[in-house]
């Protein structure tokens, strides 16, 4: 036999081996998995899959440096249309947010009310319990009282004050600094309050044929919806029903839910609502869309306590931006 035969006989005696070898590691694994496996519970379900909730940390919304907490019964709602458990806190404006504020131009009420959006986007958080929030969750009626809290966090030292010149007792104007405490947000009538339900954070209203219907004050993200959805229909020159619009910022609870499909559904549902329920609703609709209406409360140098329409000098640019522009000049 040759020595080349020889090696490769001797070559294949070995891989022979380490064959044998790898089967009987194998084997005994196999074993040993059978093994594990009957002394483990056997698996038979995936079990329940958990949804996600959002934050559940129950720390303050304000804990982070620069954040200060706004308690919600300070608010023009007063808390009565967000979950128990609601959080709210702004941080002062940067300057690179006041210099874009300084492009606003009070002639293009969109743009005023897209830059007021903007600053609360920036500036305020909220955090509700058990829910991934947005600052769209925030509700309208507190929109400007946050804006004016913002404000006075921007300038705690009193660099930018504003002021409105408003009649005395005599019609002569006096000069009142404003303030977000001065302002008057809301003033719901006291018969509508009857029908809020703490529960559901909303009024619900019964009428006497059975029928019972929820209406909500609207958030910014139902709003922005609203406007978002007119501004589409007008610009491609299609038709909306008018009639609805009043009612439809009132309708809807969460903005998340809120589509082109669910809005034109709820639309068309509105067809065939009852004549009560029309009446009861644009009642309703007009009361809460009055109550909104801030107004200056002062008191005059007599002691006679006025209320006057919001307005001040400078215009609301001068929110974030010095009008007393000499007197920073030296």
């Amino acid at each position: 036999m040759s020595e080349e035969n020889f090696n490769v006989e001797d070559e294949a005696q070995r891989l022979i081996e380490q064959e044998e070898k790898l089967l009987n590691s194998q084997k005994a694994k196999k074993a040993a998995t059978a093994v594990l496996e009957e002394e483990a519970p056997r698996v038979t379900s995936l079990g329940k899959a958990k949804s996600y909730n959002g934050d559940d940390d129950d720390s303050p919304l304000a804990a982070e440096i620069g954040w200060k907490n706004v308690p919600i019964e300070y608010l023009p709602s007063q808390g009565m249309f967000y979950p128990d458990g609601t959080q709210i806190a702004i941080r002062a404006a940067t300057v690179s947010e006041i210099r874009h504020w300084s492009t606003i131009d009070e002639n293009d009420l969109l743009g005023v009310d897209d830059l007021l959006t903007f600053i609360i986007e920036k500036c305020v958080r909220i955090k509700i319990p058990s829910k991934a929030t947005s600052f769209k969750d925030l509700k309208e009626i507190d929109r400007f009282y946050l804006i004016f809290a913002v404000r006075d966090y921007t300038f705690k030292n009193g660099e930018n004050k504003i002021f409105a010149n408003i009649p005395d007792e005599e019609g002569q104007d006096q000069k009142v600094e404003v303030t977000k405490d001065l302002i008057d947000y809301f003033n719901p009538d006291e018969k509508l309050l009857e029908y809020h339900s703490q529960d559901d954070k909303c009024f619900i209203f019964k009428l006497k044929n059975g029928e019972t219907f929820k209406v909500f004050f609207p958030s910014l993200g139902v709003m922005s919806f609203i406007k978002n959805y007119m501004k589409s229909k007008q610009q491609q020159g299609g038709k909306f029903d008018k009639s609805f619009i009043k009612f439809a910022p009132f309708l809807f609870d969460d903005w998340r839910t809120l589509t082109q499909s669910t809005y034109d559904k709820a639309s068309h549902e509105s067809m065939t609502w009852s004549l009560s329920k029309i009446s009861v609703l644009t009642k309703i609709t007009e009361m809460l869309a009055s109550s909104v209406n801030p107004q200056i409360r002062y008191q005059t140098q007599g002691g006679a306590e006025f209320r006057a329409p919001l307005n001040f000098q400078g215009g609301i640019k001068s929110l974030f931006l010095i009008s007393d522009i000499f007197g920073e000049l030296e």
